[in-house]
């Protein structure tokens, strides 16, 4: 599967890789970095916003750089 995009993220204050997949509706950030410290995470559209399923691994700020970044590559590109 070729991923839609590629974003860099700060996460914990480290500059971290991510390839955005979509899979049936949701849409995945797999981490490059094979340490376990910068997990993948992914979220879905619910009418206008977006949800992350993986609520306890996503800091307010990750969150807001992972929209951030959906709502540019995804949305506009539609």
């Amino acid at each position: 599967m070729e991923a839609l995009f590629s974003i860099n993220l700060a996460v914990n204050g480290f500059n971290v890789v991510y390839q955005v997949f979509e899979e049936r509706g949701k849409y995945v950030f797999l981490s490059e970095n094979s340490a376990n410290a910068y997990h993948n995470f992914s979220f879905v559209r619910k009418g206008e916003k977006w949800v992350e399923l993986e609520l306890e691994l996503m800091s307010p700020e990750l969150k807001k750089q992972a929209v951030t970044a959906l709502n540019k590559y995804v949305l506009t590109e539609q």
